[in-house]
Parts: structure tokens; sequence; C-alpha cells
């Protein structure tokens, strides 16, 4: 099993009443690239950004550009996308800037992308919501055609394209590979159709299982036996007795929003901190982790697993710092090669 980190572009606090100070937002971005070095340096395999829009607490929603830095920043990390939403982009203008980025990287680069679900997002793009399906498979079949065909035309219901040449292609040929991110049912048929699935806030282990299970087998029918299962984990690693307290209200607060909207099929739990924790949260010390990582690839046994640790808090509430970002990057370093 791989691992992988995320270096998130969300900082501070949720629902920020005021824009950040301009000095604020270049330091937290040299921070996010800070990250992704570090990252690498103490052994991660790759480096997993998120894309994120109309937020204020989000300060680097164009993850092109993040990309771009991380690949000329680091040397031998896979780079990955999870998920980008493809359906607010330009195609054309996508497959060309997610191109860059593959030979940059000289290779790196995993695309990957999903419908989106945020209704903020696609108003803040005028992308009507209830076209999102439809859009993100014209939106695909536009980027995988201009990747891998001399000349591309194209005749859907949203785009109409004729005679694309898109120059240069990508480092990977004939296309860097694409893994599609969610849980409901019709992502899950559409990621069969590419080279993987990825899985942010994946359910509890008596459900992941199976439907892990059943991906393999259903792609083993379609003869892609080297089909990527990919995971996103979150927590804090550390000594500290009072380590529960301080971390797990962040990752409480971000879930209450998937139970809310109904976006989990577990997201009933009257205890939220125990259910997050039962899922996909660890926060604790070396051994507590390696417990956990060792029953996920007992049951589980995922090609790639991503560990987050830093998201946005409800204001008031303890949010770690920068050094402390840095330091829990470097001890989970020291624990990769138990955890893989």
């Amino acid at each position: 099993m791989k691992i992988s980190y995320m270096p998130d572009t969300h900082f501070g606090e949720y629902d920020q009443a005021t824009a950040p100070d301009r000095d604020d937002v270049a330091d937290a971005m040299e921070h996010c690239v800070a990250e992704a070095e570090l990252a690498e340096k103490v052994g991660f395999d790759g480096l997993w950004v998120p894309e994120r829009h109309q937020r204020p607490e989000t300060w680097w929603p164009n993850i092109t550009s993040l990309l771009a830095v991380i690949a000329s920043r680091t040397k031998n990390v896979q780079i990955a996308t999870t998920v980008m939403q493809p359906t607010f982009h330009h195609p054309i203008h996508l497959a060309e800037s997610l191109a860059a980025v593959d030979n940059l990287s000289r290779g790196r680069f995993v695309f990957g992308a999903g419908v989106g679900y945020h209704p903020d997002y696609f108003r803040c793009f005028g992308v009507p919501f209830e076209q999102r399906g439809k859009r993100f498979e014209e939106t695909m079949d536009c980027i995988v055609g201009a990747w891998t065909q001399e000349e591309f035309n194209y005749d859907g219901e949203f785009f109409k394209y004729e005679g694309v040449k898109l120059s240069p292609k990508p480092y990977q040929n004939p296309r860097p590979p694409i893994w599609i991110g969610a849980f409901a049912p019709k992502a899950m048929d559409r990621a069969l159709d590419y080279e993987g699935w990825c899985l942010w806030f994946p359910p509890h282990l008596d459900i992941l299982e199976p439907a892990v299970k059943e991906m393999r087998e259903r792609a083993a029918q379609r003869g892609k036996d080297d089909f990527q299962i990919t995971i996103g984990f979150e927590g804090w690693l550390g000594d500290d007795p009072a380590l529960r307290d301080k971390h797990v209200h962040r990752w409480v607060r971000e879930w209450s929003f998937y139970a809310d909207n109904g976006l989990s099929p577990e997201a009933e739990s009257l205890d939220m901190a125990e259910q997050v924790e039962s899922m996909f949260l660890c926060v604790g010390n070396r051994q507590k982790w390696i417990d956990r990582m060792s029953e996920m690839k007992e049951r589980v046994n995922p090609d790639l697993l991503c560990i987050r640790t830093r998201n946005p808090v409800n204001p008031g509430k303890f949010y770690p710092s920068r050094t402390e970002c840095l330091e829990v990057i470097e001890a989970f370093g020291e624990i990769l090669d138990e955890i893989r």
C-alpha cells in the first residue's frame, strides 16, 4: 500500500467574515508548497490536491497552478487531483493545462475527477446543477479525446469541436491515468470506464470492504487487472494525552456538512465524533496509527491511501500552527514503512 499526503488548500476558520490579507494568502500558499516538499522528503509516495471554490477559507482555488508549482518543486512523488471537478472548466483549456502538468512532472500526474456535489460551486461558474452528470461525461470525453487523438472532433449536447489539435500531448502515452471519485453507484460505474476509483471520507469498514471487493471483481471482469483503489484518510499523529480534544472537532464540523446533506451512507449517528473515528479518522499515537492501518490493509488493502492532517475549524476552536503541521508530516515520515 502506497501512502500519499494532501497539502490542503483550506486555511483557518470556516465562514471567515472578511477576505484574508494578501500577505497572509501568499504565506499560506508558500506553506502549502512547503508541506508538499517536506512530504516528498520524508518519504510519502504521492501528493493529492483538492479543488475548492466559493469558500472564504479556500485560499488556493486554482489547483492547476498549484499542481504546476508542486511538479516543479518535487522530483519523484506522484501528483494527483482528488478530486477535480472538470464540469466547471472549458474541456480543451483544461486538457492543455493538465497536459502541461504531466509534462512538467515527466509523467507523474494522475487525473482524479468527480461530478461535484456542492451547489455553490455550480452557481459560481454558471453551470446548472441538474446538468452535472451529462456535462461531466461530455467534458471527460473531450479531455480524453484531445489528449489521445491527433485531430479531435466532437458533437455533443454541450460541447462541439472540430479540428482540435492539442499540443503538446501529455508526457504519458497515451494519457495520464484517470481515477473517478465518489461513492454513488453511478460514480462507481463511471470509475470502471477508467483506471481507478478514489474515495474520500470512506464509510465504516463493514460497508467499505464489500464495496471494494465488488469494484475489484467488476474491474477484473473487464480485464482491468491494474485497476487502482485509492482511499482518503484523516487524522493527527502524536503522544499528547489531549490530542483527541484538540483535533477531532475539526472533522466533526466538516463531516456535519455531509450528514446534513445526505451525502454519506452513514450520516445519522448521534455521536458524530465516534462516527468519524470509526470511519476515516485516526487521532492518536504511533501504535494507534499502525493498528488502524493494519486493519485497513487486512480488510480493504487499497493500492494507495492518502493522509490529510489539516482542515478548517469552527471560529474560536483550536487550529494547529503551521510549524505543528510541518512537524506532524515529519512524524508520519518516521512510521511510513510500518503503515505501508
